[in-house]
């Protein structure tokens, strides 16, 4: 079956791009073809191996050609950002139904989303078969009068590539900060935990999830903090075997956390958003929120816990059964010409 992709890819989101990976690499092993929509075919195709097509001009024939149509997965269903981009992804589930392609939304958050923006998405997505990875999401999808299946986000289940480097020696390992654009009192949070790990003689490395937003904040982190390496990866395999090489991980970004997960590394979140609290609560990793707790923040990062492998283990599962989900869905094909 050809499948096409509709997400947040081609953008240098190593987040989105991980999540990606974890998506193709289910759906090759189902035998499907995955089509994906890209901000920047020629770099989704490099990266990932992946016939990839523009997400605004290729949209209408990549949907005629495509068998189905999955959306997903990531925060795309939202206007916190922007109205506009929600705009875009329900268009794109409206058009595949509009062309009877059956639609399938995997892997997604819900919310936050204004009144209006909430009619359009129920309206939209009755009848679709909808997979969201996390409670909150889970609970507004039910108040909105929609059914969805919980699971797990299928960056979860990356791997880092075979013969990658060898570890660093225990004194060595730094603790690694995630900043995020445009979240300022979390960011200055971050920075204050550097200079207090920084006194206490702890190695610290910073990486940029998302370049373009959160290199400025990596480059004050290094200029408060000269000790602080910077890492840099946009492959999602190799960012796994990176973090894999950290005592410890403190992210603002979602995937900050689940590529810890992933790498088997402790991790501690700084949620400025429902689906980051989502995880951390799913994961039993710690979770703060502003105004952070310095100095709890600071304890764990010094003590560098291991991750709840039970807790780990329980979301990865959900991603494995996520996919089957969304494999089983595929193959059902049926959904969405209904308004039930």
């Amino acid at each position: 079956m050809r499948v096409l992709v509709s997400g947040y890819y081609g953008f240098g989101n190593l987040g989105d791009e991980a999540l990606l990976a974890g998506l193709l690499a289910g759906l090759r092993r189902q035998g499907h073809t995955p089509v994906v929509l890209s901000s920047d075919p020629a770099a989704t195709a490099r990266q990932h191996g992946v016939e990839a097509t523009h997400r605004v001009a290729g949209l209408p024939l990549a949907v005629l050609r495509a068998d189905a149509v999955v959306s997903g997965g990531g925060g795309l269903l939202q206007d916190g950002t922007s109205r506009r981009s929600l705009d875009y992804y329900l268009g794109v589930i409206r058009l595949a139904r509009t062309l009877g392609r059956p639609v399938v939304v995997y892997g997604q958050s819900l919310g936050p989303l204004s009144p209006e923006a909430r009619g359009a998405v129920a309206r939209a997505l009755r009848g679709v078969p909808l997979a969201l990875r996390d409670e909150p999401s889970r609970r507004l999808a039910d108040k909105l009068g929609l059914k969805a299946q919980l699971v797990g986000d299928p960056a979860l289940l990356l791997e880092a590539p075979k013969g990658d480097a060898p570890d660093l020696p225990a004194a060595e390992r730094p603790v690694m900060l995630v900043p995020r654009g445009g979240q300022p009192e979390l960011n200055a949070a971050l920075l204050e935990l550097a200079r207090e790990l920084a006194d206490a003689g702890v190695p610290l490395a910073a990486m940029a999830f998302q370049p373009r937003e959160d290199a400025a904040e990596v480059e004050r982190l290094r200029e408060a903090v000269p000790g602080v390496a910077v890492w840099e990866e946009s492959d999602p395999h190799a960012a796994v075997g990176l973090l894999a090489r950290a005592r410890y991980v403190v992210s603002v970004r979602l995937h900050g956390c689940i590529l810890a997960a992933a790498a088997g590394v402790g991790f501690a979140g700084l949620s400025y958003d429902p689906k980051v609290k989502g995880f951390l609560t799913q994961a039993a990793a710690p979770c703060f929120e502003a105004p952070v707790d310095l100095r709890a923040l600071s304890g764990l990062a010094l003590s560098a816990p291991a991750p709840q492998a039970h807790a780990v283990a329980h979301v990865e599962r959900l991603s494995r059964d996520g996919l089957d989900w969304l494999g089983a869905a595929l193959r059902r094909g049926r959904f969405t010409r209904g308004n039930d």
